[in-house]
C-alpha cells in the first residue's frame, strides 16, 4: 500500500470516525461494493435498452436522430449535476 494511502487511512482512524485502519477499510470496501452493484444495474438497464432499440429498428419504429442526441445531452447534463460525469 502507498504511504499516500497509509496517511489517508491514519487521518480516518484520527478524526475519531474509525475505531481502527480494518474499519476504514471495510467502510471503504462496502462502499465500493454499493458502488460496483449500481454500476452492474446501469449496464443491464443500458443492454436491454440497446435490446429494445434493436428490436424497435428491425420493426422500423426508429427515432429522429435529433430528439436522440437532446435526450442523450439531458442525460449527460444530469449525470455531471450528480458527479457521474467522466
Amino acid at each position: 500500500m502507498s504511504e499516500q494511502n497509509q496517511e489517508r487511512i491514519r487521518r480516518k482512524v484520527d478524526s475519531f470516525l474509525y475505531d481502527s485502519a480494518d474499519d476504514v477499510l471495510m467502510n471503504a470496501l462496502d462502499l465500493l461494493d454499493l458502488h460496483d452493484i449500481e454500476i452492474e444495474r446501469e449496464l443491464a438497464e443500458m443492454k436491454e435498452a440497446v435490446r429494445t432499440g434493436t428490436e424497435q429498428a428491425g420493426a422500423g419504429m426508429l427515432i429522429p436522430a435529433e430528439e436522440v442526441f437532446d435526450e442523450l445531452r439531458r442525460r449527460n447534463s444530469e449525470m455531471v449535476r450528480e458527479g457521474r460525469g467522466l
